[in-house]
């Protein structure tokens, strides 16, 4: 570790430093510009699972999870090319025995005293447990949401179920067998309309371990079908407007899960009805010039005010008494922070033109660069 001598800290000594170093209770590494070790810490070593000999053989890459490693690999590039001093990454080392551990690294250059990189130095906290509990809580609000829709859904497949059981009779009765065949083709389109309504409920519990292209509009259709049953008995029309074929390289499920919670919310501000508008078209994200998606969902409902307005996104926040976990928007802020998404809000309590309008707006590969 070498010291500039006009830096304040050469003052404390390298000893003391290299005391810091070692004793420090997070983990901490030095390594080249090309990401091999060339010092680390005890608690680094305890949280990669490796002794100081191993290290010595890898780099940060080796030693990083399969699907973690392009991520990791594409901002260390930035980094050595100068287009950031430094950044934070949440990923997974992968220890000797095959298990995993999530990690919050940063990251940043070392210089010589001529200014010149010569080295990364990286601090390393372990976050398993902490995105364990999160994960829990995704998967609680996932429950939580497809149980508030169990009735929408079992009314859903029992129209078909008793439409199947109609069309039964209507063939053992048949005059003819082309009688039959038909009232057969009705009964298996209904079969099919059932089944569609099971598998989109499943989708939500689906666990991808990679992105991928998935199309927006075909996304919010399954999301939406699940709803009929609570449109027709709230009385709420629903506008679609879909412009284009849009594509998003995700986690579906997520973002299934997100557009579930946030049209739940927008029926939920209707009991007595009104007008529900969601549009997907393609979009850019204008932080970044990327193109992307923008989803928008607009209700007519009461409204927010502007105190809950600025807790909406806090844990256990909830407008709805018993009926609500408080953890819908909280979980949807975490699933656009690692799509690099981005939502907007805009609510009116003022009777006559009340409403909440949701805008997303996704870069198309967001979730590659987490």
């Amino acid at each position: 570790m070498q010291i500039q001598e006009t830096s304040p800290v050469s003052e404390i000594g390298e000893d003391r430093i290299r005391e810091a170093f070692e004793y420090a209770a997070s983990g901490m590494a030095i390594t080249d510009l090309d990401g091999h070790f060339q010092e680390t810490n005890p608690a680094y070593r305890e949280i990669v699972g490796r002794t100081l000999g191993d290290l010595q053989e890898e780099s940060i890459l080796s030693i990083t999870h399969d699907d973690d490693r392009e991520n990791c690999r594409y901002h260390l590039d930035k980094l050595l090319s100068g287009q950031t001093p430094s950044f934070v990454l949440e990923k997974r080392y992968l220890r000797p025995d095959e298990s995993s551990v999530w990690v919050r690294n940063s990251f940043a250059l070392l210089k010589d005293r001529h200014g010149r990189p010569s080295h990364i130095i990286l601090i390393c906290n372990d976050i398993t447990e902490r995105r364990r509990a999160e994960r829990l809580l995704v998967e609680q609000e996932k429950l939580a949401l497809v149980g508030q829709l169990a009735t929408s859904i079992a009314h859903e497949i029992n129209n078909p179920l008793e439409a199947v059981l109609n069309l039964l009779y209507l063939i053992r009765e048949s005059a003819s067998l082309d009688d039959a065949h038909g009232f057969a083709a009705q009964a298996e389109e209904e079969v099919q309309r059932a089944a569609q309504i099971a598998s989109n409920t499943l989708k939500f519990h689906t666990q991808q371990t990679k992105p991928a292209s998935t199309n927006v509009v075909q996304l919010m259709e399954s999301v939406l079908v699940l709803f009929k049953g609570k449109l027709a008995a709230t009385k709420v029309a629903l506008e679609v407007e879909p412009r284009g074929e849009p594509e998003l390289i995700c986690f579906a499920g997520e973002i299934r899960q997100v557009l579930a919670n946030l049209i739940r919310n927008a029926l939920d501000a209707m009991p007595s009805g009104g007008r529900l508008r969601v549009r997907v078209r393609p979009s850019t994200d204008w932080r970044r010039g990327e193109s992307g998606v923008r989803i928008t969902i607009a209700d007519t409902g009461f409204g927010m005010s502007p105190e809950t307005r600025r807790q909406i996104y806090d844990p256990f926040f909830t407008t709805k008494g018993t009926s609500g976990t408080g953890l819908g928007l909280w979980v949807t802020a975490g699933i656009l922070a690692r799509h690099r998404g981005s939502m907007h809000l805009r609510s009116k309590t003022t009777p006559g033109t009340s409403g909440t309008t949701f805008t997303l707006i996704f870069p198309m590969v967001g979730v590659e660069r987490e």
